[in-house]
């Protein structure tokens, strides 16, 4: 593939548009397990890349801070998202804002929102997600409820903009909504415990089963009040053709298409 690097410092008004770099995450419902950094020369930037047209499409801010943190909170706007495609027909699309975070052993964790259709509903629905070494566990795997706020099944009201986080502790996972714990994924879950983490990346994406024609289902949200304990921030930005990010600081984002 041929690749072309923008560099555009954190801080300053951005819209780009373009095939590029994927994100890091691969969400839950990806199918598309293939983690690929952003380049290590790239900060305070945003990496762009030609690449093959694809069914996935991203915007992510880049947390590159060589002391991986124990805490992450931020605020994602809840948007109502449209998942018919051209034909018309839901399929098995997906619409998401999410946090993807990640240990030197490859265990991984996410949480968020996402619209789905293989969901029981296409209303954005918290989830969090488990991965081991590299391979892809599930929706809720690991998962321990300890509040009725729970993944998979609790709707965030659409047109709010709650605080999502997590916090490691001793190798357990805790996750937040609302500045509340909810549960968590238990340090027995991955084989010696969650470890210190390597990678953080925040982003929106979206699934369609059938490219082509209207632009669905649409990617339209924002990131804001990311902080973490260690005072790390969003350095480096990835978007892909056709959604821009604008108004991209250390702290958020807002991206559309």
């Amino acid at each position: 593939m041929n690749r072309t690097v923008t560099t555009i410092a954190v801080g300053a008004g951005i819209a780009l548009a373009g095939f590029l770099l994927p994100a890091l995450g691969a969400s839950a419902s990806m199918r598309h397990p293939v983690h690929k950094s952003i380049p290590a020369n790239v900060t305070s930037s945003s990496a762009v890349q030609n690449a093959p047209a694809q069914q996935y499409s991203w915007a992510t801010g880049f947390d590159n801070s060589s002391t991986g943190p124990t805490w992450i909170q931020e605020n994602f706007f809840i948007e109502s998202q449209s998942l018919k495609d051209r034909t018309g027909s839901i399929e098995d699309n997906h619409s998401i804002t999410e946090t993807f975070v990640r240990d030197a052993a490859g265990n991984a964790f996410e949480f968020g929102i996402s619209s789905d259709g293989e969901n029981p509903t296409t209303r954005p629905t918290l989830f969090t997600t488990a991965w081991t070494a590299g391979k892809f566990d599930g929706y809720q795997a690991g998962f321990v409820s300890s509040t009725s706020v729970k993944p998979g099944s609790f709707n965030p009201p659409a047109g709010t903009s709650p605080e999502f986080g997590c916090s490691i502790t001793g190798g357990k996972v805790w996750f937040t909504y609302g500045g509340k714990r909810f549960g968590y994924i238990p340090k027995s879950y991955w084989p010696g415990g969650f470890r210190a983490v390597t990678e953080a990346q925040t982003y929106g994406e979206v699934y369609n089963n059938s490219p082509g024609g209207s632009r669905i289902p649409t990617m339209n949200g924002r990131v804001s009040h990311y902080r973490t304990n260690t005072g790390s921030r969003l350095t480096g930005y990835s978007v892909s053709s056709p959604y821009r990010i604008t108004h991209a600081t250390g702290t958020g984002f807002t991206f559309s298409g």
